[in-house]
């Protein structure tokens, strides 16, 4: 070292050595570089201008002050104004100015415009839905040319795939002069498509081409459009996998079919190819079995469902039938299987034996329980499935259900606070008869109380008593398992009150003779939270007032993550939208204050309906109906429309408020006309009304309601009729006031093809005439509905209907127009409509008391086709006539219904079970939709 330090004086001697003694007192005397953080320019000030060439009432500039994190007196970096540059990009054009030292930043905006409306031309034959799923953009977006042009070739995509050759899409756009917003139009042009041309099959031998053929939807349905139906892959796809099912319930577990498809877009035909590997068909047969018959055993072998490759299937099947064998008590069971020798005559086929040897079967002799004083026998018994036969239960021993059951003994104890309880059970199996006696030793240990409760932590002001939302009380048994679950409860309780990230845990602590835990929840409520702003996107047409009203958060009041996500189900709940998406701004970076975005897609507010048909009980009709769903923007549904048919007309309008006041009631009102002159009866009606009606929803199935009418009815003889003996005063013109209370419970499974749930409905209308007394009446009418399915193609329905008149105050008769009448298509089917009771003349009675009940059974016959058997019945009684006659009558009959997307279109004939001399012995009746 120093021989090295003498090398290196002598070559820095004489002026070297002045030059670095020089520099190093510079650098000694020269002060530290300040930090970068000392550097930077301080944030005094953050100024946010928008320029917008149609201003459209949004809060532009709250929106970018709630999404850059930038604040006064922060330290302006790169890094930081970047991030907020990149936070405004998705709405707006941004531009960014640091002014001087002392004012800040500045950030211009120019918010994008947004996409108002898509209309949509061609799309036939998809739904313009199916149009709008397979796009990236929606209504209430922003409008970004690239992105729009950029759906063309998706949406060609989608029409390529349902089999045409070239399709055309074209998508145009302009401003709407009034907000600056975007109107989208796309064009359509299918042009040709393929359609199916010869179809070869190969490697079938167990099965013909023709008869395969008849169970290829495309194949058929080319055939019934001569040639011309259009050919979708996906079509072909499904049909080969009918062929695979079918294959494999004919017994060819081994079926593998693979397809392929030439396009010859010059003759629009596509080509296919169906190459069939049968493989052997597989014929199993059981030896050994008493307990279970074949029939039964053959519902586990699922071979013929999921294939056999590799013998997988043949294995599960196994594993399925042992599995049965165990449930019932036989532990000792052996399955196996073998492949039976083949002979000449039996190459292609698989002879599978499957062998069962059952052994004997294990019952529950009885089962004994000793070690416990604290639980009594019985309560112990309660939690087991293995007990002795007695009533319904069979007694057979499963050990699988004896585990169970003492994790269920097990649980009963840790439930009771005794948390070292042990149970173990000992087996013995008498050889004589099988017979099985359980022991269960327990060992209950010490039972653990909870002691004392304390809170540790800030607790915030507004939470009242915590100790009552707890679970664990002190003095109850300790159950360790709950803990979580009471934590989850106080934070469940705080959170609300503005601590989104509040935490609670739960520290115990055990006495020396563990009888006794001390609970202590540590509280720890993070910092406040405020709402907000409020923002809406995509609400062009509803207004914010409407929104509001759904929120149940304000600004500035404490911000509650659980009641912002119930806003959003509100909105989504009022059906004005496609969608409805949250986006809570700084929550995720825990801020101080949660401003709240709700990005919206309407659905097309205004439609137009139109249709027409022939009905049984009134002919030919035609109907229309025109409307807005969201009325001015406010949630409100306003419509007009009418119906014309065989049996008269009716025109009505009516507008209605789902929210009355702000409230959950539902208000309608209506305004109608009509003319009815039904078939079979000697008198019309015209009907001049109004009738408000509120409805209140309860829960998911409930509803109540009460409805105000005012009728104007004038009724008349028809012309063929007018010389009929009538009481004058019926065909005066009367006024009706009608009060109507009702309830409804309804948990079906669907609206238009119910096949599971129950419907029942109740309702009094309360009548008044007020310039005379004919209408003085009290109407009760019930209706009860149910439907179950047993198996997937098969529905059971079943209805009763009781509709009760009485009259009130002097008045005993009533007008014939308010009366119950029978038979037809609605009711009883098999007769003509409102003639299953009628007089001499053959013209129909109505009564006061009117029952009809009826039974069907629809069983699906697949290809969208049911067939209906049912079984009707009805009485009318206290008739105007007075005559006694308490007589049922039945029909029997059968239906035949088309399933549409709508609802079902039949045809039904009712049988009359005893026709009266000259009746005829039923009829025919045409329906849409269900009867009931």
């Amino acid at each position: 070292l120093k021989w090295t330090l003498s090398r290196i004086g002598r070559r820095i001697q004489g002026p070297r050595l002045t030059v670095i003694l020089v520099l190093a007192l510079w650098i000694g005397l020269t002060p530290a570089p300040a930090s970068r953080a000392d550097t930077l320019q301080k944030i005094l000030g953050i100024d946010i201008q928008v320029n917008q060439d149609h201003p459209d009432g949004f809060e532009w500039s709250g929106l970018a002050r709630a999404l850059i994190e930038l604040r006064p007196g922060e330290a302006l970096t790169p890094e930081n104004l970047t991030q907020a540059r990149e936070a405004l990009s998705p709405f707006s054009k941004v531009k960014t100015d640091v002014l001087p030292s002392d004012q800040g930043v500045r950030f211009t905006l120019r918010p994008f415009r947004r996409i108002k409306s898509i209309a949509i031309h061609g799309n036939y034959p998809l739904f313009e839905q199916d149009i709008r799923n397979v796009m990236s953009i929606a209504p209430g977006d922003f409008f970004h040319p690239q992105l729009v042009e950029s759906q063309g070739p998706i949406i060609v995509q989608r029409y390529k795939a349902e089999g045409y050759i070239d399709p055309k899409v074209k998508i145009t756009w302009r401003q709407d002069p009034s907000d600056g917003n975007y109107l989208l139009r796309l064009f359509i042009e299918k042009g040709p498509y393929y359609t199916l041309g010869k179809v070869h099959l190969s490697g079938n031998h167990a099965f013909g081409d023709e008869f395969l053929k008849s169970k290829m939807t495309s194949w058929r349905g080319s055939l019934l459009r001569f040639g011309t139906g259009r050919f979708v892959d996906q079509e072909l796809k499904r049909d080969v996998a009918r062929f695979i099912a079918f294959y494999r319930k004919a017994g060819f577990a081994d079926v593998a079919i693979s397809y392929a498809t030439t396009l010859d877009s010059g003759k629009r035909k596509a080509m296919v190819e169906v190459a069939i590997s049968e493989g052997r068909r597989y014929i199993i047969s059981f030896t050994g079995r008493k307990h279970f018959s074949e029939y039964t055993l053959r519902k586990d072998l699922v071979l013929f469902e999921v294939g056999n490759k590799g013998n997988v299937g043949l294995r599960r099947s196994i594993q399925n039938i042992r599995r049965r064998y165990l449930g019932a008590g036989f532990a000792a069971v052996k399955v196996r299987w073998h492949d039976l020798a083949l002979s000449e005559k039996t190459q292609d086929r698989r002879l599978i034996q499957i062998d069962i040897q059952e052994g004997g079967r294990h019952r529950v002799k009885q089962v004994v329980i000793e070690g416990n004083t604290r639980l009594d026998t019985e309560t112990i018994r309660g939690q087991m499935l293995t007990r002795p036969a007695q009533g319904l239960g069979n007694g057979v021993y499963v050990a699988e259900v004896l585990q169970e059951d003492l994790e269920a003994v097990r649980a009963l104890y840790a439930k009771n606070g005794f948390l070292d309880a042990r149970v173990n059970e000992k087996i013995a199996i008498d050889p004589q008869d099988q017979t099985v006696t359980v022991k269960l030793d327990i060992e209950e240990g010490v039972q653990t109380l909870v002691g004392q409760v304390t809170f540790t932590g800030r607790v915030p002001e507004g939470v009242k008593a915590l100790r009552g939302v707890l679970s664990l009380k002190p003095g109850q048994p300790f159950r360790p398992y709950m803990l979580q679950s009471d934590e989850n409860e106080l934070t469940a309780r705080i959170a609300p009150l503005g601590y989104p990230y509040v935490e609670a845990r739960a520290t115990v602590s055990y006495s020396a003779d563990r009888t006794r835990a001390n609970i202590d929840y540590q509280i720890d409520p993070g910092h406040y939270v405020r709402v907000g702003q409020i923002f809406y996107f995509g609400n062009f047409r509803t207004r914010p007032k409407t929104l509001n009203h759904e929120l149940g958060l304000a600004t500035g009041e404490p911000f509650s993550l659980k009641q912002a996500l119930q806003s959003q189900r509100n909105l989504r709940d009022l059906d004005l939208f496609e969608s409805v998406r949250l986006r809570p701004i700084g929550l995720k970076e825990h801020a101080e204050t949660v401003h709240l975005l709700f990005e919206l897609v309407e659905k097309k507010p205004y439609f137009f309906e139109t249709g027409a048909g022939y009905q049984t009980d009134k002919g030919p009709y035609v109907r229309a109906k025109i409307g807005d769903h969201n009325f001015r923007g406010e949630d409100k549904d306003i419509w007009t429309g009418g119906e014309l048919s065989d049996v008269g007309y009716r025109w009505e309008a009516g507008i209605s408020n789902p929210r009355l006041a702000g409230t959950r009631i539902r208000t309608d009102l209506n305004l109608y006309l009509e003319r009815q002159e039904l078939y079979n009866q000697d008198f019309g009606t015209d009907t001049y009304g109004s009738a408000l009606t509120f409805s209140r929803r309860w829960g998911r199935f409930v509803t109540t309601g009460l409805a105000l009418k005012y009728e104007l009815r004038d009724q008349f003889l028809r012309e063929q009729d007018a010389s009929a003996d009538v009481d004058p005063q019926t065909l005066e013109p009367r006024s009706i006031l009608v009060t109507t209370p009702s309830i409804n419970y309804d948990d079906r499974d669907s609206f238009i093809r119910p096949r599971r749930g129950k419907l029942a409905s109740f309702s009094v209308d309360i009548s008044s005439g007020i310039e005379n007394s004919l209408d003085n009446f009290l109407r009760y009418k019930l209706d009860l509905r149910g439907f179950h399915s047993p198996t997937a193609r098969l529905t059971l329905a079943g209805r009763i209907q009781v509709g009760y008149l009485t009259s009130w105050g002097k008045n005993a008769e009533l007008p014939e127009d308010q009366l119950f009448f029978l038979g037809g298509t609605t009711n009883v089917r098999g007769y003509g409509e409102n003639l299953l009771r009628y007089d001499s003349d053959g013209d129909p009675v109505g009564g006061r008391l009117a029952i009809n009940g009826s039974l069907e059974g629809r069983c699906d016959l697949g290809h969208s086709f049911e067939l209906s058997l049912f079984v009707d019945a009805g009485t009318l009684q206290k008739t105007l006539d007075q005559a006694e006659n308490h007589e049922v009558r039945w029909s029997v009959g059968l239906g035949l219904n088309y399933i549409t997307p709508i609802g079902p279109i039949g045809l039904a004939y009712g049988w009359k079970i005893d026709p009266r001399p000259g009746e005829s012995d039923g009829q025919f009746h045409f329906t849409i939709g269900y009867t009931f």
